[in-house]
């Protein structure tokens, strides 16, 4: 039925149909914003500093109060830029449905446990400290690097 009460035909439900999609694929196009460059940069240099402090602080005693306390803020600031660049499009999603955008699904899920592995080896050999400071620089390579991708693609 279209407007007036009227039956329609194929191709007027079908002309109707491809108008709602374009309306959705162009109310989710003007509700996504662009991420400024600095914030993957950002947040794995704030990543990498808090968990390299965290290490750091088990390894040298003397130094310890001040190097939780650094490692605190600075992992404060890694939230704090972690939830500002989610939500600053205003919608956080893990998987595009669209197959043209984005990366693939499998992506959100495995890249991130790559530092994992990478760092897991420091655990075994030096133990929580080697673990804490290898997951810090891996995690935080892994950050700049998407930044800088980003921001090349940008």
């Amino acid at each position: 039925m279209d407007s007036t009460g009227e039956p329609m035909d194929a191709r007027q439900a079908q002309s109707a149909l491809a108008a709602a999609c374009a309306a959705r694929v162009a109310a989710r196009k003007a509700g996504e914003r662009e991420r400024p460059r600095g914030y993957g940069i950002g947040q794995g240099l704030t990543f990498a500093v808090g968990f390299i402090a965290l290490g750091l602080a088990d390894r040298e005693p003397r130094w310890g109060i001040w190097l939780v306390a650094a490692a605190t803020v600075s992992l404060t600031g890694f939230l704090v830029l972690l939830w500002l660049g989610a939500h600053h499009g205003g919608v956080t999603r893990w998987f595009h449905r669209d197959r043209g955008s984005g990366r693939p699904p499998w992506q959100a899920w495995v890249v991130p446990f790559i530092p994992l592995a990478i760092s897991l080896p420091a655990a075994v050999v030096y133990g929580s400290a080697g673990w804490l400071i290898a997951f810090g620089l891996a995690s935080g390579a892994d950050y700049v690097l998407r930044g800088t991708w980003q921001a090349g693609t940008a």
